[in-house]
């Protein structure tokens, strides 16, 4: 099996080398111990809940070690984790469970009042606590003990089987379930690998929710195939990862803009040693002068900006380029730029970024015309613009997509503007990108009220409270007479709204 399995070969090979800090629990792991986990987590897929190759099991839950266990074991079988966004509201859970049907969802004891209010609304075979004493499904750590880490019968795994379904919303107003495949991630990682030079005992820190797909494939994954150590912590903290890049002698580490700016604004920043990192890579936002010049002359460290997306990669670039730039594509990655009719641009001109290779998704669940529009011919429609110089060097110059990335979060305004035009008061909506010192771009809902209607604020996010998750919901909101649209098609102008309501105020 060589697909699924390769904590087995390092579990085996390499018992005794560190894999896994869980800050969290105060626990350490060798691959042999997380080989270990990861082969009792599968006894209980397979021997208590019947799961089998191709079964997809949910998991809504913050960031735990058990997490990385599940998917590892659902791996080994050929099966497939769905993680699930825990910011999100229960009619979105609703739409996901219903569109990946999973024979079971795992959750932590935090969230277990959300399933617990599911499970009146979808069906889900099993429902798994990973704590004790759960009142809404089995509890793993209650018979943990009893299950068996003997080796499990090979599974026949090829490149092209799903390994994990990553929700992203589209702008359709939908979320998409991108179909990540074994393949897919095995080439993501030797790109990784080999493009930014990771090594055997690397070491990061996974603070990423494991929802993104920036939990498992920025670094997550490629560290643990390159043999290194990954420090698990629950959710991102600036003073907690400056102590452990210190502690535990980080060599590498993701981050986005804005958590490079928080670290910068601890306190603990000025006297954390930095000498043992290697690199640090940006991504989800263009990444400010100013905070690559703060770590070059302070720490002398080098922020490399990356790129890429879920259905990618994500890492598409070497991350190896000037300041504004992200460099050169990784090897395995073919990337074109054309103009609107699809024809390739001049060197030096903007064009829409085409990606293709073996790091390209398989589609996305459910939704062969949505697959077929963005992957024709294999190349990946990406709906961001850029120019590459002379040096071959590629700079993100804007996006085709509406999409505003919010702290490293995409909000796509599609889905935003659905939920809006659900509250009675309102006969239509268009959501811009507005700028925020802190997060970068936040959300501006533009409305058409009806005749004699008021909205205000206040009410906007009472109404969204089950319908978006709160990282989605506009920060600002303008009242206009009419929006402005297209005379053919109705389309909304937002062009004009960025112009006359661009601006992080309440008009």
């Amino acid at each position: 099996m060589i697909y699924g399995d390769f904590i087995g070969r390092w579990g085996r090979a390499f018992p005794e080398t560190e894999a896994l800090v869980d800050v969290i629990t105060n626990k350490r792991y060798t691959y042999g111990t997380l080989n270990q986990e990861s082969l009792r987590m599968a006894r209980f897929l397979q021997e208590e809940l019947g799961v089998v190759k191709g079964d997809r099991v949910a998991c809504l839950s913050f960031n735990r070690t058990e997490y990385i266990t599940l998917f590892l074991a659902l791996s080994r079988l050929g099966a497939i984790l769905v993680p699930l966004n825990f910011r999100l509201a229960k009619g979105e859970f609703v739409y996901f469970l219903e569109d990946s049907t999973p024979k079971a969802i795992f959750f932590d004891r935090s969230h277990e009042g959300v399933v617990s209010a599911l499970k009146g609304d979808v069906r889900v075979p099993h429902y798994v606590s990973l704590d004790p004493k759960s009142a809404v499904g089995l509890s793993l750590p209650e018979i943990w003990d009893s299950l068996s880490s003997d080796p499990l019968a090979e599974v026949d795994i090829r490149p092209d089987d799903p390994q994990l379904i990553i929700y992203t919303s589209g702008t359709t107003g939908l979320p998409k379930g991108v179909l990540l495949t074994h393949g897919m991630l095995a080439w993501n990682a030797f790109n990784t690998i080999v493009g930014w030079g990771l090594r055997p005992g690397d070491k990061t820190i996974l603070h990423a929710a494991m929802f993104y797909t920036a939990g498992w494939n920025v670094l997550t994954l490629p560290i643990f195939q390159s043999r290194g150590v990954n420090i698990l912590v629950q959710s991102f903290d600036a003073d907690l990862i400056l102590d452990l890049i210190q502690k535990e002698g980080v060599t590498v580490f993701f981050g986005v803009p804005t958590m490079f700016q928080m670290l910068m604004e601890s306190p603990k920043f000025g006297d954390t040693d930095f000498r043992t990192v290697r690199f640090m890579v940006s991504g989800g936002a263009p990444l400010g002068e100013s905070i690559f010049n703060v770590f070059k002359t302070q720490k002398s460290v080098h922020i490399r900006e990356g790129y890429g997306l879920t259905e990618v990669g994500p890492n598409c670039f070497l991350a190896n380029g000037k300041l504004g730039t992200i460099g050169h594509p990784m090897p395995y990655v073919d990337v074109a730029l054309v103009d609107s009719g699809g024809r390739e641009v001049p060197l030096g001109e903007e064009g829409e970024i085409l990606l293709k290779g073996p790091n390209v998704c398989a589609g996305y669940l459910n939704k062969p015309e949505i697959t077929e529009k963005t992957i024709p011919d294999g190349w990946f429609h990406t709906g961001d613009l850029g120019k590459m110089d002379a040096d071959g060097h590629m700079a993100i110059v804007g996006r085709l997509k509406d999409m505003i990335i919010s702290g490293g979060a995409n909000i796509y305004p599609a889905e935003v503007e659905l939920a809006v035009e659900t509250h009675p008061a309102v006969v239509g909506c268009a959501v811009i990108g507005v700028p925020d010192p802190k997060w970068g771009e936040v959300g501006k809902a533009v409305v058409e009220l009806k005749p004699g209607a008021s909205l205000t604020l206040s009410q906007l996010m009472e109404h969204l409270g089950d319908r978006l998750g709160k990282f989605k919901r506009p920060k600002y909101l303008a009242v206009v007479d009419a929006l402005p649209r297209t005379p053919a098609s109705g389309k909304v102008r937002k062009f004009i709204l960025k112009k006359e309501y661009g601006t992080a105020s309440n008009d």
